[in-house]
């Protein structure tokens, strides 16, 4: 074991950040998380293990690839998502070891006061209007996203029409963001921030039936609440806030998830960056600047022997 010098400071790997280390320290680092959640380095040279540390987070060189998916209420926007993680093999990962996510617009519907909460109860409240939202939470988070920091967003529950801010899902890192909502190309500054846009374009006939069914069967709505609602606030709302952003899409998406030659196009395209990212990660990573590394480590808390 080196004598740790007199000017160390120290620096924590975690678990979730084993995947993104060089492929030629993991086998070292991975020897030493394999029965704890985290070692702790003792740095000499704060300045390039900083570096090396913002590499791990991706907040470095590694803007996630941000995808927005749009689309009228139950035309399909978090099926097609579902099916694009699935082929891409990142339902069943950890979610620490995703290198793709998922999150809905639906974590980002505002609090509401104890009167509104009385209409949504009646379904006298309009959810699919852009007030509806906290628009700047929504941004700051994609932001966030965008700089490779970790986030925790609560989850939205239906029934009782509140934020559960004791359920919080935390989303780490990755390297391709899908975000799905009715509006999220409504606003314009978190519009801009989509490397590519998605419209799930289903007719209005299949959405109503869908969204029947689901308000019923999951949200405990009776049929002439959701009929009303439907009548009074979703189709005006769809007309007037949601149908014109579909001229923003980079892809429309035509019959929602049943569409799978769109959905294995856009699979594909995510492949290919996936691919070139990895690529360009093992060219900026070559094994001298490993060698530079080890230099700079004082002492390493867990020490274990180098396999042969």
């Amino acid at each position: 074991m080196i004598n740790p010098p007199t000017n160390i400071l120290n620096q924590t790997f975690y678990k979730p950040m084993l995947i993104r280390i060089p492929k030629v320290l993991q086998i070292n680092v991975q020897l030493l998380l394999y029965k704890q959640d985290y070692i702790t380095l003792k740095c000499r040279n704060m300045s390039n293990t900083s570096k090396f540390i913002s590499r791990i987070n991706c907040s470095q060189g590694k803007v996630p690839f941000l995808i927005g998916v749009a689309g009228g209420t139950a035309s399909g926007k978090s099926t097609v998502c579902k099916k694009i993680m699935e082929k891409l093999g990142q339902v069943e990962m950890e979610h620490a070891q995703r290198r793709v996510v998922c999150i809905s617009q639906d974590s980002f519907y505002r609090e509401l006061s104890p009167a509104e909460i009385t209409k949504a109860e009646k379904g006298q409240f309009n959810f699919d209007h852009p007030s509806a939202f906290n628009e700047k939470l929504m941004e700051d988070t994609l932001k966030d996203i965008l700089a490779g920091r970790k986030c925790e967003i609560p989850t939205y529950d239906y029934k009782n029409h509140t934020l559960k801010r004791d359920d919080l899902v935390t989303i780490y890192p990755a390297d391709v963001v899908l975000f799905e909502g009715i509006l999220v190309f409504y606003f314009p500054a978190i519009r801009s921030l989509f490397h590519m846009k998605l419209f799930v374009d289903t007719d209005s006939d299949t959405r109503l039936a869908r969204r029947v069914m689901r308000d019923i069967t999951e949200r405990g709505r009776d049929l002439d609440q959701v009929l009303n609602q439907y009548i009074n606030f979703v189709k005006p709302a769809f007309e007037e806030f949601c149908s014109p952003t579909k001229k923003f899409a980079d892809v429309i998406i035509p019959r929602g998830a049943d569409n799978t030659v769109a959905i294995d196009l856009i699979v594909q395209h995510i492949r290919e960056f996936l691919s070139n990212r990895y690529r360009r990660d093992q060219q900026t990573s070559p094994v001298e600047n490993v060698t530079r590394l080890a230099t700079n480590l004082g002492t390493i808390e867990n020490s274990v022997k180098r396999p042969h």
